[in-house]
């Protein structure tokens, strides 16, 4: 069967600042999620794969019930409990919980199969629970009522910005630009996943696994439609930050974390100094007052604070240069083409690591020169194998 391989256009950038990881509790756990209860004492909590971690003046205690998994807390005011849970990895003992800051104890609330996150939103006042059950639905967080438009369907995310809001699932993507009384289908159908707004109201989401579709993707009217950003294997996190760097993370690999830049279509890896690169969720601490990112790993939880980033600007950009190729996709060939103010040109295909693919320099078409734009117009035909003659992955 032959490959069909999409090619993204950028510049990878080459250097930035130093900075460094600071560790946040145990290394020697597996850490699903970050969550800060700012009430009159600040509670910080790690989710793990068999519990929560709770930091009580810089002693993390454990606490679990029967070591199910904790994917997400939320905090709420009952005079029963402190903070919503939701646990599972379907067994019998899956649901949404609450746990007591006083006596530090766990008990279940609603039998739930697979639950995977909490989300409360402020303009209807209620908190959603979404997961291999559904969408459920709670005003107090005491009685839980199902939202049938998503029966049957495996909740993965959701968020919300004033009355859009944005459900993730096994079988697309659904908004509501009424606040949840109606529900359309987003005329991408992929499943994307790990949504975050940023300031400007521009959705993200990572879209996983290793098929063509996967990698970063944004919408720009509240989930209807979606649009690349760059494709990439094993994504597993966006995260964005109070200036809204985007941050994005691998689950498995080398690749680690990175800063995304929409403008100038650039990756910057941050790994120097992260312990762990197999990344489960990229989240903001809100008490820091300085530009933050937390990382949750297979090996801990990890805060990075200075890391502005100063990228040696090209000396010509991708708009000068007219770069292109057609067919994108393609199977088996594409043609790749620029025009350029000079006479003489190299072309070299990097992957998105900048490691090189391939060198087609001396297959360059002889140019053809455009009067009237006074550029000299370059093409050539890839055949997306590398410099050994194998097919590219």
């Amino acid at each position: 069967m032959k490959k069909i391989i999409l090619i993204t256009l950028m510049i990878i950038p080459i250097l930035c600042n130093a900075y460094i990881w600071e560790s946040i509790g145990p290394s020697d756990i597996t850490a699903n999620n970050f969550y800060v209860c700012d009430t009159e004492i600040i509670w910080e909590i790690i989710c793990t794969s068999n519990g929560i971690l709770i930091n009580n003046d810089d002693i993390w205690e454990e606490y679990n019930y029967s070591y199910l998994p904790v994917w997400d807390v939320h905090y709420v005011t009952l005079a029963t409990g402190d903070l919503l849970v939701v646990m599972g990895n379907g067994s019998y003992s899956d649901g949404i919980y609450l746990f007591n800051f006083i006596n530090f104890e766990f008990f279940i609330i609603e039998w739930f199969f697979n639950p995977r996150f909490i989300e409360y939103c402020e303009t209807d006042g209620y908190f959603y629970v979404g997961g291999e059950q559904g969408l459920v639905k709670s005003e107090t967080g005491t009685v839980w009522e199902a939202v049938e438009f998503f029966n049957g369907k495996y909740c993965f995310d959701m968020v919300y910005c004033g009355s859009n809001y944005v459900v993730s699932t096994n079988e697309g993507i659904y908004y509501s630009d009424n606040a949840g009384m109606n529900w359309f289908q987003s005329g991408f159908p992929p499943s994307i996943r790990d949504l975050e707004f940023n300031d400007i109201e521009i959705l993200y989401g990572i879209l996983p696994g290793p098929s063509f579709s996967s990698g970063l993707w944004s919408s720009t009217d509240y989930g209807a439609w979606w649009e690349v950003e760059f494709y990439s294997f094993t994504m597993s996190s966006v995260g964005i930050d109070c200036e809204d760097n985007i941050f994005v993370g691998w689950e498995i690999g080398v690749d680690g974390v990175a800063i995304w830049s929409p403008e100038t279509q650039e990756l910057t890896f941050m790994n120097e100094g992260l312990p762990n690169v197999y990344v489960n969720k990229l989240t903001t601490h809100p008490l820091i007052d300085t530009a933050n990112i937390i990382c949750c790993t297979d090996g801990g939880v990890f805060l990075l604070t200075d890391y502005s980033v100063n990228i040696d600007e090209p000396v010509i950009n991708k708009i000068d240069l007219d770069l292109s190729n057609y067919p994108n996709p393609f199977n088996p060939t594409t043609t790749i083409s620029f025009n350029l103010t000079a006479e003489n040109a190299e072309l070299i295909i990097y992957n998105i690591k900048g490691q090189k693919v391939k060198d087609l320099s001396l297959s360059l078409c002889h140019p053809e020169r455009v009067e009237e734009r006074w550029e000299t117009k370059y093409s050539v035909i890839w055949d997306g194998k590398d410099e050994n003659n194998k097919p590219v992955s």
